[in-house]
């Protein structure tokens, strides 16, 4: 298995093997530096967004990830060398369905809104 930095260009299927668009980059914890969201361009003119970067999983020379195509599509978009503040998390979280009660949106909850909270990895 490649370590994700090693990710960065691979296509990203989601349900039905459906290509959602290829990875961009990872952003990470601003604070712990464990990765949080798989950035992924959704195309020359979509533009970006993230996935749940533990809903992402490697295999086959791809990444694949349990959502639709559309669904994807649906999702905030953002730069990807952009960081990302506790708002845009939020966001992020509310539309991939995490609940505020547990993982990372129980985190960012008490957060300042503008506050940074994630960062794209810089790859060595």
């Amino acid at each position: 298995m490649a370590d994700p930095p090693d990710w960065v260009g691979l296509r990203v299927d989601g349900v039905g093997n459906r290509s959602i668009g290829r990875l961009a980059g990872i952003h990470v914890d601003a604070e712990d530096g464990q990765p949080r969201w798989a950035v992924v361009r959704l195309g020359p003119l979509a533009g970006c967004t993230a996935l749940p970067f533990e809903h992402v999983a490697e295999g086959a020379g791809r990444l694949w990830a349990a959502y639709e195509r559309d669904w994807a599509r649906e999702a905030p978009r953002f730069k990807p060398g952009d960081a990302l503040t506790a708002d845009n998390e939020l966001e992020l979280c509310a539309h991939w369905g995490m609940r505020d009660e547990i993982g990372r949106a129980a985190q960012l909850r008490d957060r300042e809104p503008n506050e940074i909270t994630a960062i794209p990895l810089e790859s060595s």
